[in-house]
C-alpha cells in the first residue's frame, strides 16, 4: 500500500513502525472491555455519535474498539483516514471532510457514513512510534478547541498506557505458562518414585496401611494437580489429541461412579436413558464426568448427587446435579476460565483447572458446555456429545 487516494502516505519509518506495533500482540485481537469503555467515554466527552480505536500495519487498519460503526472489524489501509492520523504526533482535525484537498471525494464522506468532522489522536509507543489512532466522526462539520485537542491527546496516551498493560499482562501469562510446563514435567519422576515407594512399603509393612493409604491419597491428589497443569497448558496449545472410539455411554457412567466410590463416600443416583454409543474419546470423556462429580463433591459436600442423560438429535446431553449451595449469578460467567475459583478464600483445594479441562474437551470433541445453578437450590453442569445410535 503506497498511496491514499492517489498521494502518498507511507511514513519512511513504516518498517520500524510495524515491528514496534507487532511486539504489542493486538493485531486482529478479540473485543475487549476497557477498549470499548474509553471510546464510550470519548463519544460523551465530545458529544460525537462515532468513536473508534485502531491500529494499523502494512496494509490494513484494525479496529480494535468502535461506537456508532456496527461492529466493521478492520479497513485496508488505503481506504481508512487514519493512515493520515499516524504522520504526525500531534491531533489531526478536519473540520469538514466534504472540503478536504484529499478526502473530499471519498466514499465514507459521500455516502451512508457521510463523514464531515474528523479528528484523530495518534497512539504513540513509549519509544515514539506512532502505532495506531483515537479518532472522532460527526456527520455534522465542526471544531476542537486547543483544550478539547489536549484532552483528546491525554485519552489516546490512555489507549497507549492499556495496550501496554494488556501486553504486560499477556507476557506474564505467557512466562507462567512456561514454568507450569517445565515443572509439571519435572515433577512426574519423582512423583513416580514416591507412588513406588509407598507399593514398597505397603507390602513391607502391612501394619502400617492405614499410613500407606494416606500416603497413596496424597500423591494420588498431588499427581492429578501435576497432570492438569501439564494438560491445561497442552489444551492451550492446541495439542491435545484425541483417540475417538465408539463406546457405551452406559458402561462409561458406571465405570467412572466406581472409581469415584473407591475415594468417596456419596450417594450418587443415576437417571434417564443412557444406553445408546458415543463417537469420543472414552478416557478423556470419563475425566470430564469424574471432573464435575468431584467438583459437586467438594462444593457441595454431603449432598446427593444426580447424573442424567438425554438423547437429543445427534447428540447426548449429560447433567450432574447437586443440592448444594449453588452458585452466585456474577460467577456464573467466568466459571469454565483457567484457573478460576470460585472459593477465592483458599478453604477449597485446587488449581482452578478441572472444569476448564473439561470445557476444553467437550469444545474439542464439537460438543457444547454450561452450568444452570441458583443459590441455595443447587448445580447443574451439563454437556453434549456425538452419539452414535
Amino acid at each position: 500500500m503506497d498511496t491514499i487516494r492517489g498521494a502518498n502516505f507511507i511514513p519512511e519509518n513504516d518498517a520500524e513502525r510495524v515491528a514496534a506495533l507487532e511486539r504489542y500482540q493486538i493485531i486482529g485481537s478479540q473485543r475487549e472491555t476497557a477498549f470499548d469503555s474509553i471510546c464510550r467515554l470519548a463519544c460523551e466527552l465530545f458529544s460525537v455519535p462515532f468513536s473508534h480505536i485502531s491500529f494499523l500495519d502494512a496494509d490494513t487498519e484494525y479496529i480494535k474498539a468502535e461506537v456508532g460503526l456496527q461492529g466493521i472489524e478492520r479497513v485496508g489501509r488505503a481506504e481508512g483516514f487514519c493512515a493520515l492520523a499516524i504522520l504526525q504526533p500531534e491531533v489531526m482535525l478536519i473540520e469538514d471532510a466534504s472540503r478536504h484537498a484529499v478526502l473530499a471525494s471519498h466514499p465514507y464522506v459521500t455516502g451512508n457514513l457521510m463523514i464531515r468532522f474528523y479528528a484523530a489522536a495518534p497512539v504513540i509507543t513509549p519509544d515514539g512510534f506512532i502505532i495506531g489512532t483515537l479518532c472522532l466522526i460527526d456527520q455534522t462539520p465542526r471544531g476542537l478547541s486547543d483544550k478539547e485537542q489536549e484532552l483528546l491527546q491525554h485519552l489516546a496516551r490512555v489507549v497507549m498506557e492499556q495496550t501496554e498493560l494488556r501486553n504486560d499482562n499477556i507476557n506474564l501469562l505467557q512466562q507462567r505458562d512456561q514454568f507450569i510446563e517445565v515443572a509439571s514435567h519435572e515433577m512426574r519422576t519423582p512423583l513416580t518414585a514416591l507412588k513406588a515407594a509407598a507399593q514398597i512399603l505397603d507390602k513391607k509393612h502391612p501394619e502400617d496401611s492405614i499410613l500407606v493409604a494416606h500416603v497413596n491419597r496424597s500423591v494420588q491428589k498431588l499427581s492429578n494437580m501435576v497432570n492438569d497443569m501439564f494438560d491445561a497448558i497442552r489444551l492451550k496449545e492446541k495439542t491435545f489429541n484425541l483417540n475417538r472410539t465408539s463406546f457405551s455411554l452406559s458402561t462409561l457412567i458406571v465405570n467412572c461412579l466406581d472409581h469415584i466410590r473407591l475415594v468417596s463416600k456419596i450417594e450418587l443416583q443415576i437417571e434417564g436413558e443412557s444406553n445408546f454409543k458415543i463417537i469420543a474419546d472414552e478416557v478423556k470423556i470419563e475425566r470430564v464426568i469424574i471432573n464435575l462429580v468431584q467438583n459437586a463433591i467438594k462444593y457441595a459436600p454431603g449432598s446427593t448427587i444426580t447424573i442424567h442423560t438425554q438423547k437429543l438429535p445427534g447428540f447426548a446431553k449429560i447433567n450432574v446435579t447437586d443440592r448444594g449451595p449453588g452458585i452466585e449469578p456474577q460467577k456464573l460467567p467466568h466459571i469454565f476460565r483457567r484457573y478460576y475459583r470460585s472459593d477465592p478464600s483458599g478453604i477449597q483445594t485446587g488449581l482452578g483447572l478441572g472444569l476448564y479441562i473439561s470445557a476444553e474437551i467437550v469444545k474439542q470433541h464439537g460438543g457444547d458446555i454450561g452450568v444452570d445453578s441458583q443459590p441455595g437450590i443447587g448445580s447443574t453442569f451439563w454437556f453434549t456429545l456425538p452419539v452414535s445410535f
